[in-house]
């Protein structure tokens, strides 16, 4: 029985050796950096392709008859976050832009950025930075443009609307029907773009977009259209955002 005892205690102390070992490791150990920036955001797309991105699976934009492009209009609204010290909830931004022939290359690509005129200079200045890490391509030309605009997704009606001041850019999509009504069409397990995560591509089919200035002007309808929230988290590149 004694010795039975002397065991269980030697067996306490080895565990309890063990265990102050592996916290004095954990300790040791420096805590993950905050990000320097780290945002939720929800967007109403648009553009010119067939239902659904084909961007998505290849290097070249869809055919059509006049040549190899695809023009979108991606509008989003901060839902929440921050850039170091600058607060981002409810900024808005618009790109218009054409990722061209090659998408993989820029061959033939184009983007104008619109903050919307109640996005501050310090909150440019962060989404210059967030938004060319979300986007790393290198258009071969590209603007920055101030217009303030209307951001909309309405669940009841099934539509969700965006719209410039100027009336210069447009979106409005419609929610599509699926086989069972109580329940959305969305696109699961697909990256958008370098976002940390996604809540899916729901599949809300363009209605009308729309978009004219700097020298571009497209308009379709019945394409390809979806509502998408992402997040995306990182570390601060540019010094222009301090």
């Amino acid at each position: 029985m004694k010795s039975k005892i002397i065991l269980i205690l030697a067996m306490g102390l080895t565990g309890g050796l063990l265990l102050a070992q592996y916290n004095a490791r954990s300790q040791d150990k420096p805590p993950a950096a905050k990000p320097d920036f780290d945002i939720t955001a929800s967007y109403i797309e648009a553009c010119s392709c067939d239902m659904f991105c084909p961007c998505y699976f290849n290097t070249r934009s869809t055919h059509h008859h006049e040549g190899d492009y695809c023009r979108a209009n991606l509008v989003l609204r901060a839902d929440k976050g921050y850039y170091k010290d600058t607060k981002l909830d409810g900024a808005k931004v618009w790109l218009a832009t054409d990722l061209g022939s090659d998408w993989s290359t820029g061959k033939d690509s184009w983007a104008v950025i619109h903050y919307d005129t109640r996005v501050t200079p310090a909150q440019k200045a962060a989404f210059n930075d967030i938004l060319g890490q979300l986007y790393p391509f290198k258009w071969e030309h590209s603007d920055v443009d101030t217009a303030g605009f209307l951001w909309k997704v309405d669940m009841k009606t099934g539509e969700a609307h965006a719209k410039m001041d100027n009336g210069k850019g447009e979106v409005i999509l419609e929610r599509m029907q699926g086989n069972d009504a109580a329940h959305e069409i969305i696109v699961h397990n697909l990256k958008y773009w370098l976002a940390t995560s996604n809540n899916g591509f729901r599949m809300w089919k363009n209605k009308h977009e729309a978009f004219e200035g700097h020298g571009h002007k497209f308009s379709y309808e019945g394409t390809n259209g979806f509502l998408i929230t992402i997040h995306f988290s990182g570390q601060a590149k540019t010094a222009a955002a301090d």
